[in-house]
């Protein structure tokens, strides 16, 4: 069972991916908690600290993902990534990226853990080169999922429309067979 504030962090940032950090105070964040705000700063001192705790949540996410993914061969690797995608993860379809959208919201904010959140992006980018290269292919095959993947949730959270990111990710798994094979 997750401690109380492992429970405020997974709050916060289910706020943030659907709001905003801007747009998620830790008044919303104690309130969606059940947490007296005068509490929260028993947690964490300053709005800093939370976002900081998100940003290690989303980044053991993304290595909890990985570690479940690595020990598959190449192909596998990717079945299993577009079931991740698929499974959708947080949702992800409906609030963008559970890792990129944190990011670019906090380098749009000049936020000073926007680095920090870019690192965990390039985890996640890096992971898809790499799994590019055992197939043979160029480390530019996992750039081009990556900006595809992340193309359908910005369109899917623009319309607000998660269908349309499980579609568009079914049509990229169909279409690109040397990732895995073409399952519809």
């Amino acid at each position: 069972m997750p401690s109380r504030r492992e429970q405020i962090v997974a709050v916060a940032l289910r706020l943030y991916r659907a709001n905003g950090v801007a747009g998620t105070t830790l008044k919303d964040v104690a309130e969606a908690a059940g947490v007296p705000l005068g509490n929260m700063y028993y947690y964490f001192k300053t709005r800093d600290d939370l976002v900081r705790a998100a940003l290690d949540a989303c980044e053991a996410e993304l290595l909890d993902l990985l570690a479940r993914l690595s020990p598959l061969p190449s192909r596998a690797w990717f079945e299993a990534y577009f079931d991740w995608l698929l499974a959708d993860p947080g949702g992800a379809a409906q609030f963008g990226c559970p890792f990129g959208t944190l990011a670019g919201e906090l380098r749009a904010l000049g936020d000073p853990a926007a680095a920090r959140a870019g690192r965990t992006v390039g985890l996640y980018l890096d992971a898809l080169r790499q799994r590019t290269v055992l197939l043979g292919l160029p480390p530019s095959a996992g750039d081009d999922l990556f900006a595809a993947v992340q193309g359908a949730y910005t369109v899917a959270r623009a319309l607000n429309d998660p269908e349309f990111f499980r579609q568009s990710v079914a049509r990229l798994r169909a279409g690109a067979p040397q990732f895995g094979g073409a399952r519809a």
